[in-house]
């Protein structure tokens, strides 16, 4: 009987630890601390919280004792200020004053996710990426950003990942993809033109949390004639300033 339990049991405490970071919202948890709430030995926390950190359920915060959860993965929860439903308001105010399409995207694996869309005023709008839609990382403005902050073995593996399709992608390379990821963490945001889109470029800036580790991205495209640099720089501007309202 142990032996038919011990499945059931072991995702029950995986469920337990989950519902705890949850619950805690953007201040997480210590070991310590899901021990004392989930009645889960420490040493048990720990081997889980290993897997779930490597699965991306789970981030170790700047204090490497304290873990929260990852709500890039999961929408809607009032405890986190990263949470699609707090976005979406943004992405529609930046979308309204820039006239332009805006993207709320995050990782999946080795590709970024679109998980939110607002479509702008002017007449000629990027429309092709829509909520759903996948694409290697790095190849829109708002993957390169998310790419650009990932740890760097990350960023190697994903590269790998991806070598044989990126240059379906504008002809995109993984050297090339190195030298934008090099040029966005030295602006802090990034520009792409000519990749997921033709004749569309995008700039985007990353959602950091508090422990350092990029969940979201938010990207603004138009067609190439509409984004001179100093237009990014005051798109870039204003996102940056959205964001500051609400995380």
């Amino acid at each position: 009987m142990a032996t038919g339990d011990s499945g059931p049991k072991t995702f029950r405490r995986g469920l337990q630890i989950l519902e705890a970071l949850w619950a805690a919202g953007d201040e997480g948890l210590r070991i310590t601390d899901i021990a004392a709430l989930t009645g889960i030995q420490r040493t048990t926390v720990y081997r889980f919280l290993s897997v779930l950190v490597e699965q991306g359920y789970a981030l170790p915060a700047a204090d490497d004792r304290v873990f929260v959860f990852n709500y890039a993965h999961f929408v809607g929860n009032p405890n986190t200020a990263y949470s699609v439903d707090r976005l979406k308001p943004v992405v529609a105010r930046i979308s309204a004053q820039t006239g332009d399409s805006c993207f709320l995207v995050r990782r999946e694996g080795a590709d970024s996710l679109c998980v939110h869309r607002e479509v702008g005023s002017y007449p000629l709008q990027v429309l092709a990426v829509t909520i759903g839609h996948t694409q290697p990382l790095g190849v829109g403005a708002a993957g390169l950003a998310l790419l650009a902050n990932l740890p760097g073995d990350d960023i190697r593996q994903i590269l790998v990942a991806n070598k044989n399709i990126l240059p379906k992608f504008g002809g995109m390379t993984c050297q090339q993809m190195e030298k934008l990821i090099e040029s966005t963490l030295e602006r802090g945001w990034s520009a792409v033109g000519n990749a997921a889109v033709p004749g569309v470029l995008g700039v985007g800036v990353p959602i950091l949390h508090r422990s350092g580790h990029a969940i979201f991205a938010i990207s603004v495209s138009s067609v190439m004639d509409r984004m001179p640099l100093k237009r990014q720089r005051s798109i870039v501007e204003l996102i940056k300033k959205e964001l500051a309202s609400v995380v």
